[in-house]
This record gives structure tokens, C-alpha cells and sequence, in this order.
């Protein structure tokens, strides 16, 4: 059984934004900047996220350069392994 008190803790940890992007490219796979858009509404946000996460080794990206040019943004093999912990903890809560 979780203890209340530390459930809402981990709540807490589940929203933050570097959490949400590994979820949701779990969940998602492959997907393009503009949808990671949608998710975390700030670009600052966002674009500091993605570069912490990258610096880990957590996420790859990928650049299509067609016009316009495109990034899409997926996990690596450490970033799936974690993103699978914090689904599971997801699950429990």
C-alpha cells in the first residue's frame, strides 16, 4: 500500500515537464517538436527540457530536412527503461 503523503509526492514528480516528455514519447514513440508542443506549453520549457534530457542520453533527435525542416524527438534505450519505471508508478497512483 502507498502512504498518502508520499503519493502526493510522487504526483508531483510524474507532472514535471522532463517526466510528462518521457511518458508521452513512451506512450508515443517517434514524434515531431510541434507535438511536444502541445504537451508542455512553454517553448523555454520545453526547449531546456529537451536539451537536459538529450545531455542524459534519454532522448534522440532526429532532423528531416525538408521545407520546413523537421525535428521528431524519441527515446533512446536508457530513456525507455526509465519512462517504464515512472509508467508503473504512474499506474499504481
Amino acid at each position: 500500500m502507498i502512504n498518502k503523503g508520499l503519493s502526493v509526492k510522487i504526483s508531483a514528480v510524474l507532472q514535471a515537464p522532463c517526466v510528462r516528455i518521457l511518458l508521452f514519447l513512451y506512450q508515443k514513440g517517434e514524434v515531431r517538436y510541434t507535438e511536444l508542443t502541445n504537451l508542455i506549453a512553454s517553448r523555454g520549457t520545453l526547449s531546456l527540457n529537451l536539451k537536459e534530457l538529450d545531455e542524459e542520453d534519454l532522448i534522440q533527435r532526429r532532423v528531416v530536412t525538408t521545407k520546413p525542416i523537421q525535428a521528431h524527438y524519441s527515446l533512446t534505450d536508457k530513456g525507455i527503461e526509465i519512462a517504464k519505471h515512472f509508467n508503473k508508478i504512474k499506474k499504481k497512483l
